[in-house]
């Protein structure tokens, strides 16, 4: 039982702390995602590019 109250603890612990990130913090994330999904996309372009060169 008191494995599972400090179990319960950590949760509450790990969500709060989440919860507490700012949103800009978040909002970082998320362009740093979607920075990442348009260099794939252009690397992705470039293959495509380069094939129809050959």
């Amino acid at each position: 039982e008191e494995s599972v109250n400090a179990t319960l603890k950590a949760e509450v612990l790990t969500r709060s702390s989440h919860s507490s990130r700012t949103s800009y913090a978040v909002a970082t994330d998320l362009s740093e995602i979607e920075l990442k999904k348009i260099l794939i996309e252009k690397m992705e372009g470039n293959k495509s590019i380069q094939r129809s060169d050959e």
